[in-house]
């Protein structure tokens, strides 16, 4: 087989009218050109039609090509324009190396999506590729954004709704994602500019473009905030709305926290260097935060008092039955409200807003949990790229390393194959 015919076959010509006609290397341009034509007569199937189709006239055109070794590989063809005969109209043919109006092969786009998922930004991967990094945000938006349209969301049920920061200046998105199911990882399905109940909306009109009804969605998890509950009583009265394990204990946290920056005002010398031995986990403690803990609770100050309701909330949110846990819930309640802690008070007002979602949780133990792990995936993207210069931008990016998309395109990267005995 000679080199012609190698390059053929690597550029998936069999079937089609198109030859390797040329290959030819420049050293100084350290580039390699491969010219493709078609025999004269040929018939190309019209655009509109389908029929096979005279050549009306031709353009030439190149695409840059994945590199040959470390040199830069370019494919050049005259496309052809068929004349498709009265009512169809003269129109140019597809070319079954690259899409409609692009300057890549669909292999160097496919590697393109590959740089940007393995970690690199799109400036790297520009650099890697010697190519201009808004040529490759062109690339990324037209093949994220087609995937994401067509992302399959009619088996979902469970969805978590959590914020991410987007920049400084409460600038937030809105991610909407699928908690892990059965045969189907963590995803993000929708990511939405914004911090209010229009988030909600946006998700729900989403389902309507695919046919389909927001009446599927049978439970959603979510933060206590105000926006995100009027949203979903509004687009999604039927699902169950569920405050999971973490805002709750997050949310008595801080009044721990409220309360010791408060004393220490007071008690400086009591409650010097006592935050973390506070406020962090079980695991993570030292002996001396082991004994720092004691101390403070021993003490006759409220910061020690907030702690022990901290510490049996800890508890009582572990309980399996959800009965004897809602139960637990209750005396826990009252027993904050008697301790005329004012933040602890507080705190107890607002479990009690929120009761049933808070029963929710005990019940279905649906939590945001990956959603937070996406929010450190999301999070960690934003970092490297130092920011995008638009929501659309951070967007794309979002749904190409956390939405798991399928794209049609085909497979840069060798395969390999290990056989079993």
């Amino acid at each position: 087989m000679d080199q012609k015919n190698v390059f053929a076959v690597a550029l998936g010509l069999a079937g089609t009218p198109w030859k390797v006609v040329d290959v030819s290397f420049d050293k100084e341009l350290k580039r390699l050109d491969i010219t493709l034509d078609y025999p004269p007569g040929s018939l190309f199937p019209h655009p509109s039609t389908g029929r096979p189709s005279p050549t009306y006239d031709s353009s030439e055109r190149s695409w840059r090509h994945l590199n040959f070794f470390q040199f830069e590989c370019y494919v050049k063809a005259h496309v052809p324009r068929v004349d498709g005969g009265p009512g169809a109209g003269v129109h140019q043919v597809a070319v079954p190396w690259s899409r409609p109006q692009s300057g890549f092969t669909l292999l160097m786009e496919s590697m393109l999506l590959v740089l940007a998922q393995s970690g690199m930004t799109v400036a790297e991967a520009a650099r890697v590729i010697g190519e201009h990094p808004q040529r490759v945000w062109n690339v990324l938006l037209h093949h994220v954004e087609r995937a994401h349209g067509s992302m399959s969301l009619e088996t979902v049920r469970v969805v978590s709704v959590d914020e991410v920061c987007r920049k400084r200046g409460h600038n937030y998105l809105t991610i909407v994602s699928e908690p892990k199911q059965e045969g189907r990882p963590t995803r993000v399905l929708l990511a939405v500019e914004g911090r209010d109940s229009k988030a909600l909306k946006a998700f729900a009109d989403h389902l309507r473009r695919q046919g389909l009804s927001p009446e599927q969605i049978q439970t959603i998890c979510s933060d206590m905030s105000p926006a995100y509950i009027k949203g979903i009583s509004e687009e999604f009265g039927g699902a169950m709305l569920v405050f999971d394990y973490f805002h709750v204990v997050q949310l008595v946290t801080h009044a721990l926290d409220e309360v010791r920056r408060r004393e220490r005002m007071a008690f400086p010398n009591e409650l010097k260097k006592v935050r973390w031995a506070l406020l962090k986990g079980e695991d993570k403690l030292t002996e001396a935060d082991r004994e720092t803990r004691r101390r403070v609770c021993r003490g006759k100050l409220q910061t020690g008092k907030a702690f022990n309701h901290l510490d049996a909330l800890r508890e009582l949110m572990k309980e399996t039955d959800a009965a004897v846990a809602e139960k637990d819930l209750k005396w826990w309640c009252g027993w904050v409200s008697r301790s005329r802690i004012p933040e602890r008070v507080k705190v107890s007002r607002t479990i009690r807003k929120h009761w049933d979602g808070i029963i929710a949780y005990l019940k279905t133990r649906a939590n945001n949990g990956a959603a937070e792990a996406l929010n450190g995936i999301i999070q960690t993207v934003k970092r490297k790229s130092r920011g995008f210069r638009t929501v659309r931008y951070f967007t794309a990016m979002i749904y190409l390393v956390a939405s798991r998309l399928e794209f049609d395109l085909p497979d840069p990267l060798p395969s390999t194959h290990t056989k079993s005995h």
